[in-house]
């Protein structure tokens, strides 16, 4: 008598079980999409952000470390793109964020090490992480171009 309680048990969850996932499968449709207005939005959103000019930052020269007598300088001029056109004027109001950062930066770098692209691009990824981790969430800036930069 037991075994045919707990088999009956047995065969009452099994077929609830069957029953859920046959009504989670079949009934439940999530909302239907519109492809073309989706691609249309994925367009827009693109050609939106490919039309973002970047920010210039005016020129300026900061001093670099240098282990001779001989005095080293850094003149640069930086292009800032962002990923919004409404963080442009974030990045306007905030241009002497992106000086105290070359100017803390360049004091520990070497001359030498800023004369290859490696350095270059080194120096931009560091400058790039402070400024945005300085300004907050979201990030504001996506790149920075070197319009000019010259190690004397």
């Amino acid at each position: 008598m037991l075994q045919k309680i707990l088999i009956l048990a047995n065969l009452v969850v099994v077929v609830a079980g069957a029953g859920l996932v046959y009504y989670s499968h079949n009934m439940i449709k999530p909302p239907p999409t519109d492809q073309a207005a989706e691609a249309e939005a994925l367009k827009t959103d693109a050609t939106t952000a490919s039309q973002i000019q970047p920010q210039p930052i005016k020129k300026f020269v900061v001093n670099l470390h240098s282990k001779s007598t001989r005095l080293r300088y850094l003149d640069v001029e930086m292009n800032v793109l962002t990923f919004t056109e409404e963080q442009k004027a974030i990045v306007k109001a905030n241009e002497h964020l992106f000086k105290d950062t070359l100017i803390e930066l360049g004091s520990h770098l070497n001359p030498e090490d800023l004369e290859s692209v490696t350095g270059k691009m080194l120096l931009e990824n560091r400058i790039k992480k402070q400024v945005n981790s300085k300004l907050g969430d979201p990030p504001v800036i996506k790149q920075i171009y070197f319009s000019g930069f010259i190690v004397q």
